[in-house]
């Protein structure tokens, strides 16, 4: 029998040290505590005590072991894997200001007060310092988030401390690392390092920058690292791009770069850019097609997220149906195309599961606006949403659950369901309330509180295929 907890074995020693962090954790401070307008010299401005944010996860972490971590060499070990696991790394943001008093419960309402600095990269800094002078502490980061710092001199901090992290599995940064980061960064990033050691999963955030930032001389460089058959990204198992930026944004030709070598890929979003097509998306799943499990495509374009980015129109290169088609595990897909293939789902050896939405305008072969002016390119379309329904019962017979959604333009079909989802409100003052009789509010919309993304539309409501039909018949609605 164990004499002491160090005796236990260690699956038992960690569950009981972690149950003790936790419990630390709810008994720790969860927010962070300042005042509400503060005074300016020479200002009568009465101020109070406010609660300002909650303090960070990775720092109550840190200080729920901050005890058990100095009992021993083996608690410690324990504590700095369990407070280091996960960090959260962002530019500081705010103002704060001195106040004149040593304690909260004295002060008065016509203090006056200095303001304060705070180096806005000082989380950073340290963070960076630390591992510098402490690599055992380093090796325990499994997850690590950069948000905010965009700038060349910001990101080759960045880089320092990612070499300094060997065990990482998940990373975030932001978009700008694929323009100043060197060969040697993103190769050692990707396993070219001491104990060939890559990451699995890799997040680039963009986001729009000021123009004092874009300006800047420092910031005009790139130093092309996917053109070096060095970065090599057959070991990461998910990419995920997000966002636009009005600054080297990513495009097409990036993700083509990516793709000569990401060939093990399990999931790839990208989503809310407009700079990426359709293009840059087939390439990579051209490479991935064996091992891609999630796809996800949602472009942002002058509409918000209601359909596919109409660039891809113009520059489309490939027809990427026939590629879904090859993604044999394919069991998540949230997919933007231009035109959806009329046979896409005639095909019953796709072991597809999970759920799938596709954001489309019209069918494979026919004008953009066919849909409203074509009674063959609507046939095509409901024989598309029977096809959908023939291969979702044939998966459920095999004991495997498939949902198919389809977006067209305004509309949201559900095939399993025999319903449409959309605005009707022009379509009752058309037909002057004679149509729909049996409409109900719908709890779906492609996006947004109330409707589509960035717009003002109210609730949707929910009708049948048969009475959508109908409506489409004496032109109450239209594609």
């Amino acid at each position: 029998m164990p004499t002491s907890i160090n005796n236990l074995p260690y699956e038992l020693f960690s569950a009981i040290l972690e149950e003790t962090a936790e419990l630390n954790i709810q008994g720790n401070p969860q927010y962070t505590y300042g005042l509400s307008q503060a005074p300016e010299p020479l200002q009568d401005v009465r101020m109070q005590r406010v609660v300002r944010g909650q303090v960070s996860p990775d720092t109550r972490k840190w200080n729920a072991v901050d005890a058990i971590r100095q009992v021993n060499q083996q608690c410690h070990q324990w504590a700095s894997e369990y407070a280091l696991r996960s960090l959260f790394i962002t530019r500081w943001r705010g103002s704060e200001r001195w106040m004149q008093s040593r304690t909260l419960h004295t002060v008065q309402t016509n203090l006056s007060s200095i303001a304060v600095y705070r180096d806005p990269y000082h989380s950073l800094r340290k963070t960076l310092q630390l591992f510098e002078s402490s690599s055992a502490l380093a090796c325990c980061v499994r997850r690590i988030s950069f948000v905010g710092y965009y700038g060349a001199e910001t990101n080759a901090m960045i880089f320092g401390i990612l070499r300094r992290c060997t065990k990482l599995e998940y990373v975030t940064l932001p978009w700008t690392a694929l323009r100043y980061g060197s060969t040697e960064d993103w190769s050692r990033l990707l396993g070219r390092n001491e104990n060939f050691h890559s990451i699995s999963s890799l997040e680039l955030l963009a986001v729009d920058l000021k123009q004092s930032q874009i300006d800047n001389a420092k910031n005009q460089i790139d130093n092309k690292p996917l053109s070096s058959p060095r970065v090599d990204f057959s070991a990461l198992k998910r990419l995920k791009i997000f966002g636009q930026s009005n600054f080297m944004p990513l495009t097409d030709d990036d993700l083509i770069a990516i793709s000569h070598t990401a060939v093990n890929l399990r999931e790839l979003h990208i989503t809310g850019t407009a700079s990426v097509t359709i293009d840059g998306i087939g390439a990579i799943a051209n490479s991935s097609d064996e091992t891609l499990e999630i796809l996800e495509h949602s472009p942002l374009t002058a509409d918000g997220f209601e359909h596919p980015d109409p660039t891809s129109l113009r520059g489309q290169k490939q027809h990427l149906c026939p590629k879904i088609l090859e993604c044999p595990r394919l069991r998540n897909l949230s997919l933007s195309l231009p035109s959806i293939c009329e046979h896409l789902f005639a095909d019953t050896s796709v072991n597809w599961s999970g759920e799938m939405q596709i954001r489309t305008s019209t069918v494979c072969g026919r004008h953009p606006i066919s849909l409203k002016t074509s009674k063959k390119s609507q046939t095509i379309f409901w024989r598309i949403l029977e096809q959908a329904r023939s291969l979702m019962s044939l998966r459920e017979k095999e004991g495997v659950e498939l949902d198919v959604e389809i977006f067209i333009n305004n509309w949201i079909f559900e095939p399993r369901c025999y319903r449409v989802h959309g605005d009707l409100n022009v379509a009752e003052v058309v037909s002057d309330g004679s149509w729909p009789q049996d409409a109900i509010w719908s709890s779906k919309g492609p996006y947004g509180r109330t409707g589509l993304y960035g717009k003002d539309e109210g609730p949707y409501q929910v009708v049948s295929e048969d009475v959508f039909k109908q409506g489409l018949s004496k032109h109450y609605v239209s594609f």
